[in-house]
C-alpha cells in the first residue's frame, strides 16, 4: 500500500532540491563601491578627459596622489610623489598636470610649497569617492 503524498512534504522537498541545485553555483560577488580599488577605478576614468596628454601610467600616478587627499588637507610635492611611489621629477609633472586641470592649487607655507584641492577639486573628489555625478567644471 502506497501512502498518499503530503502536500507540505512536496514543498519541503522542493526547497531542498532548489538548495542542492544552487550549491555548486558561484556566489555573485557584489563589489563594495567604497573599496579602494573601486574608488581608484573611478578616479582613473574621471581623470582621462581632464588630463588628455597623460598615458595610463601618468593617470595612475595622479589618481594615487589625489587619493591621498581623502585623508589629508594639504601635502607637499614630496608627500605626493611618495604617495604615488615615484621620484620627485615625475611627481612634479603629475602635480603640475593636476594644477593645470584645476584640481589642485599651491601656496607657500613657510619654506614649503603646499598643495591643496581647489574648491571644485574638493567637490569633484568627494563625488568620485561617493560614486556620485561629477560637478560641472567651472568656466574660466
Amino acid at each position: 500500500m502506497n501512502p498518499t503524498p503530503d502536500p507540505n512534504a512536496a514543498a519541503l522537498f522542493g526547497g531542498l532540491a532548489e538548495r542542492i541545485a544552487r550549491r555548486d553555483q558561484p556566489a555573485l560577488a557584489v563589489p563594495n563601491p567604497y573599496a579602494p580599488e573601486q574608488v581608484m577605478h573611478r578616479l582613473l576614468t574621471a581623470l582621462a578627459p581632464l588630463v588628455p596628454g597623460r598615458n595610463q601610467r601618468g593617470r595612475t600616478v595622479q589618481a594615487q596622489m589625489l587619493y591621498r587627499f581623502f585623508a589629508h588637507e594639504a601635502l607637499t610635492a614630496r608627500n605626493l610623489a611618495d604617495a604615488a611611489n615615484v621620484e620627485r621629477v615625475a611627481g612634479g609633472r603629475a602635480t603640475a598636470g593636476l594644477v593645470h586641470a584645476g584640481l589642485l592649487q599651491w601656496a607657500y607655507e613657510g619654506p614649503r610649497r603646499m598643495y591643496r584641492l581647489t574648491r571644485w577639486g574638493e567637490d569633484w573628489l568627494l563625488a568620485i569617492g561617493r560614486g556620485e555625478m561629477l560637478p560641472a567644471r567651472p568656466v574660466g
